[in-house]
């Protein structure tokens, strides 16, 4: 029986699409369960997953309206019947000893880790051709505050998938419904119960090209749903602290925390 399923939110990512797909079936791991969500793309990213994958252990979910990946998550979430999940989006892709990697980190884990994520490395895609960029070597987390003030987005992550259903999937927010942000949203509601662990390999590969939602045109929306769920989350965890975000609205801003007074009962 399969311990993994390789979960792909897509839309309109017929560009990259196969190369994604391909990265999932040259894995060392080979008993993986590959579980592609379209999110009503209006390309040929569906047939192009048909055509490519085995039908054998491939799932394609084609959704007729598109609502962004939040939604497109907790629908997988309801499908998995996997002890874990990876998810790999439709224009990045891995390479081939990831899955092997995280699985047997995992299995080593208690149940009371919820996340297994390596380091990974970035590219840019310009005129079709794709340069390195940078890698970023990722760290463990002293703490659930720890990562609060870490700027950077963990990848890949590699889900025990019933911490991820123990904390009700990923909440959809008024702001965007559930468009933008969906990794950092549910780590910080894992951290509410769980803990991480960081894999020192170079795992993941993300591509950067004009259609990332993650662009400085969406920057300032990034930057307040960071703020909205970093606020709740320190509510939660006590409100010891609050988060003030710092630089430029219109660029990435980083989160800094301060210390604040107690209520009295």
């Amino acid at each position: 029986m399969s311990l993994v399923t390789v979960v792909v939110p897509t839309y309109n990512k017929a560009a990259y699409i196969e190369e994604a797909l391909k990265s999932i079936e040259n894995q060392t791991y080979r008993d993986w369960r590959l579980l592609v969500v379209d999110d009503g793309s209006t390309d040929n990213t569906v047939s192009i997953v048909k055509r490519v994958m085995d039908p054998s252990r491939t799932q394609v979910i084609e959704r007729k309206q598109n609502q962004g990946v939040c939604h497109v998550l907790n629908q997988a979430l309801q499908t998995i019947q996997t002890k874990y999940f990876i998810q790999v989006d439709g224009d990045d892709w891995i390479v081939p000893e990831t899955i092997e990697v995280l699985l047997n980190e995992m299995e080593r884990q208690s149940e009371n880790v919820a996340l297994a994520y390596a380091n990974t490395c970035h590219w840019h895609e310009k005129n079709g051709v794709l340069h390195y960029f940078k890698t970023m070597k990722h760290r463990p987390f002293k703490d659930r505050y720890d990562f609060v003030v870490y700027s950077s987005m963990v990848q890949p992550r590699f889900y025990r998938t019933s911490c991820v259903k123990n904390v009700g999937g990923w909440e959809v927010d008024e702001l965007t419904g559930g468009r933008m942000l969906e990794d950092r949203r549910m780590l910080l509601r894992l951290l509410d119960q769980y803990n991480f662990v960081h894999v020192d390999r170079d795992l993941y590969q993300f591509r950067y090209h004009h259609n990332n939602l993650s662009q400085f045109r969406n920057a300032a929306t990034y930057n307040l749903l960071i703020k909205m769920f970093t606020d709740k989350a320190l509510i939660r965890w006590g409100d010891h602290y609050r988060a003030e975000m710092i630089g430029p609205p219109h660029l990435w801003q980083t989160v800094v925390l301060t210390p604040t007074n107690q209520r009295k009962e």
